[in-house]
């Protein structure tokens, strides 16, 4: 990203806390915010709504994110105000440092950069998101 993007998502960002075992967000509720974790631990579950047989844990930690469901529905200029559903469960296992980006700042950032839209700027989300990766896996798997 550039300065001048990054600068604005800094601008826009919020300091939260969370004290341990508390739920961030559950698996199928509206995701309204990212976070960027700071500091603590967070376990992040998902059973694919339910499907049957379905289960995946990871945890997330200093230097990960949650929340990148977002950044779809940002970068969509035909989203509506309905905000996406959380694929996961996330929940604090240790107090949690962090910083928050509200859906709407998000929505704002990406209307003002054009160049967030860029495949590139997507493909590095989705490189470092575990949720992507965790769906990734599974295609591997059921493709092997």
């Amino acid at each position: 990203m550039d300065e001048r993007l990054l600068d604005a998502i800094c601008e826009r960002l919020k300091p939260s806390l969370y004290t341990e075992k508390t739920y961030i967000v559950r698996e199928g509720d509206p995701v309204d915010e990212m976070l960027f974790i700071i500091r603590g631990r967070l376990d992040s579950v998902t059973t694919d709504g339910g499907r049957s047989g379905f289960f995946n844990r990871g945890i997330l930690k200093e230097g990960d994110f949650c929340g990148e469901e977002l950044l779809t529905w940002a970068l969509d200029p035909k989203s509506a105000a309905n905000l996406p559903s959380s694929t996961r469960t996330v929940k604090s296992m240790t107090e949690v440092e962090a910083f928050a980006l509200e859906a709407e700042e998000l929505k704002f950032v990406a209307s003002q950069f054009r160049h967030i839209h860029s495949r590139q700027v997507q493909h590095t989300f989705r490189f470092y998101s575990q949720q992507w990766r965790t769906w990734a896996a599974i295609y591997i798997q059921a493709a092997w």
